[in-house]
């Protein structure tokens, strides 16, 4: 048998695996959401990127300390948030027993257990809602921020790119004939889309237009141009070109902000 005091010696640690598993949990959120909400901006879905795990805890970073701006809202909101707990439990209790004293019965000790423990239960579905809340709207609040940051070109930290397509490409201008257009292809969707891209496919830094990588992976390369400002009405086209297929594959996303 166990001694009572040896095993005792190890709830500390049980504690802190507790703590490291909640904060795992909590960091893995906040940085999904982020992730979800900065590519949704681009009309892209998280799920099909199939990002590294790994990323998602650095855009929780990125989310709480990756401008002094975040670090202050991260701050408010965390003070903010204890404050609205703390409220809400001190009412909540106060409320329960005010009602409980006017019940005409009482409950016997095995009940009061059961009753305690959903008390408890409840007080962590609280603390948990409004956490995970907090989590959601300080990610979202930062990478919407950080999107429009990489979709103006004068605040975009994102590289400027120069692809090299081959000569079947629907998409792109010919080096020694940069005024004729694609031929031979087909389209499905919005053929306004198409035109809106053609003929401006080079970079052009008195426009200002530039073209800049949003994403690599998994064989396909995410292209965007640069906005000159900030306006919720300007249209943000990122195309999607597939490299296995040496460029042949063309999809264009239309993003309306």
């Amino acid at each position: 048998m166990a001694d009572p005091q040896t095993s005792s010696e190890f709830k500390p640690l049980g504690k802190l695996i507790s703590v490291l598993v909640l904060l795992a949990a909590a960091l893995y959120f906040t940085g999904w959401t982020y992730r979800w909400t900065y590519f949704s901006f681009f009309q892209l879905e998280v799920t099909t990127l199939n990002l590294p795990s790994e990323s998602f805890y650095l855009a929780a970073f990125q989310t709480f300390f990756g401008e002094p701006l975040a670090i202050v809202r991260t701050i408010l909101c965390l003070a903010l948030t204890i404050a609205t707990i703390l409220a809400t439990l001190h009412w909540g209790h106060k409320w329960v027993g005010k009602y409980w004293r006017r019940l005409p019965f009482t409950f016997n000790d095995a009940q009061k257990q059961i009753l305690g423990f959903l008390a408890t239960l409840l007080n962590e579905l609280i603390i948990v809602l409004f956490v995970l809340t907090a989590l959601f709207w300080l990610a979202r609040w930062q990478a919407e921020a950080d999107a429009w940051n990489d979709a103006v070109n004068d605040t975009s930290s994102l590289p400027i790119v120069t692809l090299v397509l081959s000569k079947d490409a629907p998409l792109g201008r010919k080096l020694d004939d940069p005024l004729l257009n694609p031929t031979g292809f087909r389209i499905i969707g919005d053929r306004k889309s198409y035109d809106r891209l053609l003929g401006q496919e080079l970079s052009d830094r008195t426009k200002p237009r530039i073209w800049r990588l949003l994403l690599k992976n998994n064989g396909y390369l995410y292209l965007f141009p640069a906005l000159p400002k900030k306006e919720p009405r300007l249209i943000i086209p990122v195309i999607v070109i597939s490299e296995g297929d040496k460029g042949a594959q063309l999809t264009i996303l239309n993003g309306n902000y």
